[in-house]
């Protein structure tokens, strides 16, 4: 049983926070992630924690005041881990979610299941040109989609 507790720490000049859920079995990696500082690499310390992090990495992104979220979504999707999926799919469909983190979620679900992602991306693709963006890369399936992050 994994504990879901989240307390916050710093808040940085956006008056976005860090959540540390999961206890101190994940104090660490979310350290390590929240000291990051080159963009590439950000995501890093949650994808090398890999399917153990996946459960608490869903309760943290659902803090939408989340430092670094949008690399904490997309670290599920390199994860691969299909218990990832609700969480996903809740920010892909919310309306009340910004455009860009529906984006992101988008991408993630389509790199654990390719068929589920290109069938939201035909729902979605009409409500942002962002998720269009995505429709269509899924259509000519572009490696980007799917490619590793890195420097």
């Amino acid at each position: 049983m994994i504990l879901l507790y989240v307390t916050t720490a710093k808040a940085d000049h956006n008056n976005h926070k860090e959540y540390y859920p999961g206890g101190a079995e994940f104090t660490e990696t979310w350290k390590e992630f929240y000291a990051g500082d080159h963009e590439p690499e950000l995501d890093d310390p949650l994808i090398e924690a890999g399917k153990a992090m996946t459960l608490v990495i869903c309760e943290a992104i659902k803090h939408k005041d989340m430092r670094y979220r949008r690399y904490a979504i997309g670290a599920l999707g390199y994860i691969g881990d299909m218990r990832a999926l609700p969480t996903l799919e809740e920010i892909l469909k919310s309306k009340e979610e910004i455009y860009y983190f529906r984006g992101d979620a988008l991408q993630a679900i389509y790199q654990i299941d390719k068929s589920l992602g290109k069938k939201y991306a035909n729902e979605y693709a009409h409500e942002h040109k962002y998720l269009e963006m995505f429709q269509e890369h899924m259509q000519m399936q572009s490696k980007w989609l799917t490619a590793p992050t890195g420097n």
